[in-house]
């Protein structure tokens, strides 16, 4: 004879309904989050979190010196009338220059090229169309040295580029601290269209960065003064 367990039903009913009310919770637990983020005002592409890496264990210099470019990113976009990245205010593409200093708009430094090189890239991220003048038309190919793509020679670059605005900035350089200043100009009129201001400490990796100075001289051979933009 078969003993029958009068216990059992109840267990199985009492596992039945936990089971029931987790699958419960999970689903409409995630419809609500679905709903929270289909409602919200902020797009995704104004939501910087979504592409930053972990920080990192030790805050090395380097760490820090991106960290405040992305801080200036991010203050030049919230500044935008329009960030939509589609039809927005730099819906027609976006050209980034060298950062130079305040008091010689001839002079610059690794410190102006990686501040302008960082902002390419961060702006980038948030899905606007960034344009690198420097892209070579055709590919250097040097055995033993490499592939070479980007170039600072008028005859190599292109002429001419379709973007409608131009990342500008300058850098005053103090005794302890940075002052940098980027403005974003619409092409057409000249108009002010984002700014944002990041105040950087010296540290050693900067100040090595700017001892690297550069400065161009009206009526030097490889300078180019006129850049045409076709908008």
């Amino acid at each position: 004879m078969c003993e029958i367990n009068e216990g059992y039903p109840m267990k199985f009913i009492h596992f039945s309904l936990f089971v029931f009310g987790f699958l419960f919770f999970i689903f409409f637990g995630h419809a609500d989050a679905l709903q929270v983020n289909e409602a919200g005002t902020t797009p995704a592409y104004l939501v910087p979190e979504r592409f930053r890496s972990l920080p990192d264990a030790q805050k090395s210099e380097a760490y820090e010196l991106r960290k405040k470019i992305e801080f200036m990113a991010e203050n030049l976009v919230t500044t935008l009338e329009d960030p939509d990245p589609q039809g927005g205010t730099l819906s027609s593409g976006l050209v980034v220059c060298t950062f130079v200093d305040i008091n010689n708009l001839y002079k610059t430094s690794s410190f102006g090229r990686y501040v302008a090189g960082q902002l390419m890239n961060e702006l980038q991220r948030y899905s606007f169309t960034v344009i690198d003048m420097r892209k070579n038309q055709s590919v250097v190919m040097q055995e033993k040295r490499g592939e070479f793509g980007l170039s600072r020679d008028p005859d190599e670059v292109s002429s001419s580029h379709e973007a409608g605005a131009m990342l500008t900035g300058t850098y005053l350089v103090g005794e302890r601290e940075i002052i940098v200043n980027a403005s974003i100009v619409d092409n057409r009129k000249g108009g002010l269209l984002a700014s944002a201001t990041v105040i950087f400490p010296r540290n050693s990796l900067e100040n090595l960065m700017l001892q690297d100075t550069a400065v161009a001289k009206k009526g030097a051979s490889g300078v180019t003064y006129m850049k045409k933009f076709e908008m």
